[in-house]
């Protein structure tokens, strides 16, 4: 419970966002050539689909694709996140590996156990737009995490799991609750609660996932602060590294899992002991954050996922 303690405002809104596609060099050595299987499984949120807000925008414009609601696009297009550079880096040691991503926009660890409510939606994308199943990398109509066991039931040679999952539980907490960006209403009691579900449903989905796949390497993705300079005291770094702390201890607690933290990356202040405004280069590098060259949080165009490039 400290952890929550020490997390409060600025945690909820540094996590917004997950590990980027640079988060392959982290997950190399964790995950292991003595655990490579036939099939890599990838499941999560935006992070895990390869989600680009620009990219997004790019391609509703187009109108070409697959299209749902008068809005178009490729999935197969999506394909420059950190899932298809951790594939690559994989296929190395097996050129035949299979890849199956399950990711979703919006996914939350809530949608993830018992799915949208939504028929043919697995979550609400970061546009605000219900993320329809034709628009998945896999289909699937069931919850995401009923469908991963299915896949583990049928093929029990995948490994390794790689998961990024809970910053669209805290980004719709923050919205529907606090207020979020115009205020901060919440109380801490309130804080504690919501993460506190995050992190009981993270470890349901390990333990879930460890039962039915007992030898496959799982992979739990941590956190970055898209927002340096932005967050009230203790600032972003430090509330982030209090969730990366929680999310590792969670991925003690089940056999088989590893965590990966991207912070050192993305954040280097936190290991400096900086100022963070030292992070905002590395931002600008790996994110969406700096429209036109420039750090703007504010910008309506200013993007928590990873660049291509990033």
């Amino acid at each position: 419970m400290s952890v929550l303690h020490r997390t409060r405002a600025g945690l909820l809104v540094c996590c917004v966002g997950l590990v980027a596609a640079l988060g392959a060099f982290v997950l190399a050595p964790a995950a292991g050539a003595s655990k490579l299987g036939s099939t890599y499984l990838a499941l999560g949120d935006s992070l895990a689909y390869g989600f680009h807000q620009a990219q997004f925008e790019e391609e509703v414009a187009k109108g070409t694709g697959t299209c749902v609601a008068g809005k178009c696009i490729e999935p197969a297009t999506f394909d420059e996140g950190y899932v298809d550079d951790f594939a690559h880096a994989l296929k190395l040691a097996n050129p035949k590996l299979q890849v199956v991503n399950v990711g979703c926009p919006g996914e939350t660890t809530t949608m993830m156990i018992g799915g949208s409510g939504i028929e043919g939606v697995c979550g609400v994308s970061p546009t605000g737009f219900p993320w329809p199943a034709a628009w998945l990398h896999h289909l699937y109509l069931t919850p995401q995490l009923s469908d991963a066991v299915s896949i583990l039931e049928h093929n029990p040679n995948v490994s390794p799991i790689t998961l990024d999952i809970g910053a669209d539980d805290v980004l719709q907490f923050l919205r529907s609750t606090c207020g979020f960006p115009k205020t901060d209403t919440c109380s801490e009691a309130e804080v504690i609660n919501e993460f506190g579900t995050i992190a009981g449903n993270v470890h349901t989905i390990l333990t879930k996932l460890h039962e039915v796949a007992p030898s496959a390497q799982i992979v739990l993705i941590g956190v970055y602060n898209p927002f340096p300079t932005v967050l009230p005291s203790p600032g972003g770094d430090k509330s982030t590294a209090g969730l990366n702390a929680a999310l590792a201890s969670i991925a003690s607690e089940v056999p088989g899992v590893s965590f990966a933290n991207p912070e050192p990356l993305f954040n280097p202040s936190i290991i400096t002991g900086g100022p963070e405004s030292e992070d905002i280069p590395t931002i600008c590098a790996f994110t969406g954050m700096c429209p036109g060259g420039t750090f703007n949080p504010a910008s309506p165009k200013a993007d928590i996922h990873p660049t291509k490039l990033g």
